[in-house]
């Protein structure tokens, strides 16, 4: 999901750019490095591989003064917070007005090749918008429900379910090479 939202922060020109709960920086590889862009996240471990400027810090305290951000992403990171609204009001606090947020999560549903449901989150597709919402406003959404991961073999499929916290005997409901259907959302919105 980094590629669309990339696009459209390009598109837009919007500057800075706080990806928020952004690890290894993979969204920052995909911005011009002419663009201002910052890294923020807890973990120093995942911001030590970051591509450039990086600052440890809590979603729900960004080290950030008001209205000075052109976009705030907080793609999936939202559902490791205990209330994702704080969060969200964080990001609005930051935005300059007309600034875009934009948040992005799976869905309960995902992987029903695997599971018949993920337990919910605080922030989960099913929510989302509504969440995002009720600290913005309108909000606009960008749902998606494909196969969109290929597992080619057996090791495949149980490394998949380990990082997924799935029970070894999800593996044996498939016969791979398999493809994952994958559900899940974009939520868009501005200040």
């Amino acid at each position: 999901m980094h590629e669309p939202v990339a696009d459209r922060i390009v598109a837009e020109r919007l500057s800075p750019v706080l990806d928020v709960g952004g690890g290894t920086g993979r969204l920052l590889e995909l911005l011009p490095t002419s663009r201002p862009a910052v890294v923020v996240d807890r973990s120093l471990t995942q911001l030590a591989d970051a591509p450039r400027a990086r600052v440890c810090a809590d979603a729900a305290r960004l080290p950030v003064g008001p209205g000075l951000a052109g976009a705030v992403t907080m793609l999936w990171v939202l559902y490791h917070c205990d209330d994702p609204r704080v969060a969200v009001a964080e990001a609005w606090r930051t935005l300059r007005p007309g600034g875009l947020f934009v948040a992005s999560t799976a869905s309960r549903r995902n992987d029903p090749e695997l599971t018949d449901g993920y337990p919910s989150t605080p922030f989960d597709a099913e929510e989302a918008s509504t969440l995002v919402a009720d600290v913005f406003g309108d909000v606009e959404v960008t749902a998606w429900d494909a196969p969109m991961a290929y597992l080619p073999d057996q090791a495949a499929v149980e490394r998949y379910c380990r990082g997924h916290w799935l029970p070894r005997s999800a593996a044996d409901r498939v016969d791979p090479p398999v493809w994952l259907t994958k559900r899940g959302c974009l939520v868009y919105a501005r200040r």
